[in-house]
């Protein structure tokens, strides 16, 4: 699919997200979009 960095930027994603989710208690949004992204690239993945 993408290359090999796509994992690393990936983490850094999460990290940030991670962090301003805990700063701005927006945690519930947070995994929304989380699980909107996912559910996005595993419907372009097959």
């Amino acid at each position: 699919m993408l290359p090999g960095g796509y994992d690393f930027i990936h983490l850094i994603f999460w990290i940030v997200v991670a962090c301003v989710a805990a700063g701005t208690n927006l945690i519930p949004i947070a995994l929304t979009m989380g699980m909107g992204i996912l559910l996005k690239e595993s419907v372009q993945g097959e």
